[in-house]
């Protein structure tokens, strides 16, 4: 952007006409005379880009911080029925806890990205409490019997 500004204003000091300008560079007239007037007023600093910022953060830093904090809070600890959190499961607990009234998974995300605090997809099979689980699920697949196929 820097060298197509200076473009601009190189072509103006040489003369040329606003919409020679504008047809050459392929932009609106009022954007040549808005670089002109502002390079005239403010000199070399004018070819510097003025970003607005964006748009102002909707979540407070300590609604953030409480969300990252919760995140890594290991949900048994907090008496939830699930071992590890899912963007979703994160969502709707900090939306219960009052944390915020409302947000997206892609905010709780970005939050978590901006931590550098990474999640895991949630498994699809369940944990069991047994503790003998390991053994009485070996025994179930050893009392299977694997019968041959008939002939038709």
């Amino acid at each position: 952007m820097k060298v197509r500004r200076a473009m601009v204003i190189l072509a103006s000091a040489q003369k040329m006409t606003v919409p020679n300008i504008a047809r050459l560079y392929h932009l609106s007239e009022d954007h040549v005379r808005r670089l002109i007037h502002r390079f005239n007023k403010e000199g070399m600093k004018s070819l510097h880009p003025r970003y607005g910022g964006g748009r102002p953060r909707t979540f407070t830093l300590e609604q953030r911080a409480e969300i990252i904090e919760l995140a890594q809070i290991p949900p048994r600890v907090l008496g939830l029925p699930f071992t590890h959190w899912s963007l979703s499961k994160l969502k709707q607990v900090a939306e219960e806890r009052g944390i915020v009234d409302s947000i997206s998974i892609e905010t709780i995300r970005q939050i978590l990205s901006e931590a550098k605090i990474t999640y895991q997809h949630t498994k699809t099979w369940k944990e069991s409490n047994d503790p003998e689980f390991h053994t009485k699920k070996n025994e179930s697949n050893s009392c299977t019997t694997i019968h041959p196929k008939t002939g038709e």
